[in-house]
């Protein structure tokens, strides 16, 4: 479809088309690579305001993490609190509830100030060893007290710290929220007395916003994510499902870094910043895509860029072709007419181009091709007289056919029939022969003639043999090459029988096997060894004139069919020889 609809376009409109492509490509190349530098530089920069980003981010989060240590630090280290918890832990079955009531009054006494320096503490609470706790302050009414589940976790992450604050994210009960959960930080840490033993446990429930605040803005877009993990690289902080955490390792290797990823069908800006003040990890990431999105408009303008000048070129090399093509269009005109049968057509050269070398060509092909008719017109006479000399040399032949037929009457007249008949098997072997080489030819005419050959054979040999020819009826019709299988039949007599005296077999078998015509020539002559028909077969075989009918069969067969089909010779010595072909299915009741 697209060979035809191609023929049909001019010239002038695929010279047209061509040009315009290479316009586009070349327009739209430059347009890609100046978009590609852009998109490049463009992100280097924007990267690299992204990271200076997330460092601002996390030298705010250390500076809020300090003050944790720092309010810590007073509770801690405050001596009057570490008198007051060590006498309760002590004397907490001694002393009475008024005393204890007092007690906890002095440590609330202690920390009032805590509720105006600290407003991001949630709550606060203090443990003993034994896990008892002598201080509960509730500093905003937007969580409800922390639960024993929750105090065993902050228990057990503790066991393995040495003293700093260890930092758990958790969702705990809040009656203010929709959800009646409410997400939160917690900070805890053992507190120590002055000879550095623990005498009890800090834990600081503290609102998740003091910490993220400072860095929710550098996730940008919808799908960007910010991370942030602790000292012992857990995930404290996650914007986003935690799924998403996958893939994350090898950003928390105590370094600032930074990588391209690709998840499914986005591609990721991935940036680390660890802080060697507070030994934490903040990783950030954003798509490409919405980095770029601005810079699409680039790649637009242009592809629109591109199509303005394929359309303005396409109006300029319009004009242009029509002024320079005009050689061409006549040399076409001129063509045509010649094609018509006007070869005295001459055209005009008015340039020195290309187009003029095209015209004096053309002049010069129509005068050749005027002499070459007058060459070919005395040529046809001269064949017509060859083929006369042809035909009176086929006489000759014909003349004998002839004779032998007239022979064949006069022994039949006569009453020799054994004689008459020998003649009329070498007559039609003959006729058989002088047949076109392009009359069809079937497996049964060819049988026939196998049969007159043989009946010759009988006539001449001393001793009898037996001749056995068996064809399937549905490979009757099949068409062969002439004389195809009487070379065969013929070596058979030369050579396998040869020295034979007795008990001469001859066996022809034809029938259909998968999408072959196969025939097998079958004797219980001498045989051939191995290496014998190996040298037969060889392609380049030039022996005895007695051995070359296997050749022919050969050539005839490679040149006529080609591959698959082929001649197969299956012999050793005293056992006989089996000659295999294998033909095309031809014929009009195969189809």
């Amino acid at each position: 479809m697209w060979t035809s609809w191609g023929k049909k376009i001019s010239f002038k409109s695929k010279l047209l088309f061509g040009i315009s492509a290479i316009i586009f490509f070349t327009v739209n190349l430059t347009g890609l690579i100046s978009y590609r530098t852009h998109l490049r530089l463009f992100e280097e920069e924007v990267t690299g305001q992204y990271v200076k980003a997330s460092e601002q981010a996390m030298m705010q989060l250390e500076l809020r993490i300090q003050e944790m240590y720092r309010i810590s630090n007073y509770i801690v280290f405050n001596p009057t609190i570490e008198k007051i918890i060590t006498k309760l832990s002590t004397f907490r079955e001694e002393l009475s509830i008024a005393e204890r009531h007092f007690e906890q009054e002095q440590i609330a006494e202690q920390l009032r100030q805590v509720k105006f320096d600290a407003p991001q503490l949630l709550s606060l609470y203090l443990y003993d060893l034994t896990g008892t706790n002598y201080y509960y302050g509730l500093l905003k009414e937007t969580v409800e007290p922390l639960s024993q589940a929750a105090f065993h976790d902050v228990y057990s992450t503790l066991a393995s710290s040495k003293g700093d604050l260890v930092w758990m994210r958790r969702s705990i009960p809040s009656h203010i929220e929709q959800s009646g959960y409410r997400d939160v930080i917690i900070a805890s840490r053992w507190m120590k007395g002055n000879q550095g033993e623990n005498y009890g446990l800090l834990v600081m429930v503290i609102n998740e916003e003091f910490l993220t605040r400072s860095f929710r803005e550098i996730g940008s877009g919808d799908d960007g994510r910010v991370y942030l993990y602790d000292q012992q690289a857990k995930l404290l902080y996650i914007d986003g499902p935690e799924e998403d955490t996958e893939g994350l390792e090898r950003l928390l290797s105590g370094r600032n870094s930074s990588k391209i990823k690709e998840q499914g069908d986005t591609t990721y800006f991935y940036t680390s910043v660890y802080s060697k003040e507070i030994l934490f990890t903040l990783i950030s990431r954003v798509s490409l895509s919405y980095i770029f999105r601005e810079s699409q408009l680039i790649l637009n303008i242009s592809l629109w860029l591109g199509l303005l000048s394929i359309c303005l070129s396409s109006l300029l090399i319009v004009l242009l072709s029509s002024r320079l093509l005009s050689p061409l269009k006549e040399l076409v005109r001129a063509m045509r007419t010649m094609r018509e049968g006007e070869f005295n057509i001459r055209i005009r050269s008015r340039t020195h181009d290309e187009l003029g070398f095209l015209g004096e060509s053309f002049n010069s092909m129509a005068s050749s091709v005027q002499d070459m008719i007058q060459k070919v017109y005395m040529s046809q006479i001269s064949e017509r007289e060859a083929e006369l000399k042809a035909l009176q040399a086929q006489l000759n032949p014909h003349f004998l056919y002839n004779t032998l037929n007239g022979l064949y009457w006069k022994l039949y007249i006569q009453n020799d029939l054994d004689s008459a008949n020998l003649v009329f098997s070498l007559s039609e072997l003959l006729k058989y022969s002088l047949e076109r080489i392009k009359k069809r030819t079937t497996l049964r005419e060819e049988l026939e003639q196998v049969e007159n050959y043989l009946r010759i054979q009988a006539a001449f040999l001393e001793n009898s043999f037996d001749a056995r020819i068996h064809a399937d009826e549905d490979v009757y019709d099949c068409e062969i090459q002439r004389l195809l299988l009487q070379p065969l039949v013929e070596n058979a007599f030369v050579h396998a029988f040869k020295d034979r005296t007795s008990s001469k077999v001859l066996e022809i078998r034809a029938y259909r096997i998968d999408d072959f015509l196969k025939i097998e020539i079958e004797d219980n002559g001498c045989g051939m060894s191995k290496e014998r028909v190996e040298k037969i077969c060889a392609p380049d075989f030039t022996g005895e004139r007695d051995s070359l009918g296997v050749q022919s069969v050969l050539r005839r067969i490679n040149l006529v069919y080609g591959l698959p089909y082929r001649l197969e010779i299956i012999s050793s010595a005293d056992q006989g020889t089996t000659v295999h072909l294998y033909l095309p299915l031809r014929g009009d009741e195969l189809q």
